[in-house]
């Protein structure tokens, strides 16, 4: 009894492979723009944050000298 060869599966597991990421990548994508719109969206909505407390400037102390005593 001959084997039954079924050269098409290859194509078909390839076919139905991609069919799978496309839409999980397609998924993915709705979700990246979704959520981004979401955050633009808080952003604009929410309050400017106030500018970084400055460090304030050090206090020009005077240069500390070394004297060698002979």
């Amino acid at each position: 009894m001959p084997r039954r060869v079924d050269k098409e599966r290859f194509a078909r597991a390839d076919r139905e492979a991609r069919l799978v990421l496309d839409a999980e990548r397609d998924a993915r994508d709705a979700k990246t723009t979704r959520l981004r719109e979401q955050r633009l969206r808080h952003e604009a909505v929410a309050q400017p944050k106030p500018e970084a407390a400055r460090r304030p400037q050090p206090m020009d102390k005077p240069a500390r000298r070394v004297i060698e005593v002979d």
